[in-house]
C-alpha cells in the first residue's frame, strides 16, 4: 500500500470562479505512482469548495448563480463583524456558507493510474472569495 500527498497551489481571477483542477489531480495521480486505488482532493480554506461537475461555460455560471441565490451577499450575517482576536473585518460570511453547500473535498477511484472520471466530468475548486492563492493537498492511497 502507498501513501502520496502533495499540495498544489491554485490562482482565482474573480470574486467567484471556478477553476479546473483536473489536469493538475491527474498529475499528482501520475506522480504518486499509484495504478489502483483513490485520490482525495480538499481545500484548505473554508471559502472554497471541491466539486465535480460538467465543464460547460453556461453552467458553471448556473452554478455560481444559483448559490448567490441560495446564500445571498447582502443578507444579515453574524459573521460581518470586527474580529477583537486579529483586528480584521470578517464580511465573507457567505462564502462560507457556500462553502458548506459544495463541500470541501471529494474523492475519485483510481484505476491502472489515471483517474476514473466521466466524459464530461472535471474536478473544480470553487473559490468564493476571490480572487486569491488558494492551497489544495491532494492524497494518493493504493497499489
Amino acid at each position: 500500500m502507498k501513501i502520496y500527498g502533495e499540495y498544489i497551489k491554485v490562482e482565482s481571477r474573480k470574486d467567484e470562479d471556478l477553476i479546473d483542477i483536473t489536469d493538475l489531480v491527474s498529475k499528482v495521480v501520475d506522480r504518486s505512482g499509484v495504478s489502483d486505488g483513490i485520490v482525495m482532493i480538499y481545500t484548505m480554506h473554508t471559502t472554497t469548495g471541491i466539486v465535480v461537475n460538467e465543464s460547460e461555460k453556461g453552467l458553471t455560471k448556473d452554478i455560481v448563480r444559483f448559490l448567490s441565490k441560495l446564500v445571498p451577499e447582502d443578507g444579515e450575517y453574524m459573521h460581518h463583524h470586527f474580529f477583537r482576536e486579529d483586528g480584521r473585518m470578517a464580511v465573507n460570511a457567505w462564502a462560507h456558507l457556500r462553502s458548506i453547500l459544495v463541500g470541501m473535498h471529494t474523492s475519485l477511484p483510481i484505476s491502472k493510474g489515471k483517474i476514473v472520471i466521466g466524459t464530461r466530468q472535471k474536478v473544480f475548486l470553487i473559490d468564493f472569495d476571490g480572487p486569491q492563492t488558494r492551497s489544495i493537498y491532494i492524497q494518493v492511497i493504493g497499489i
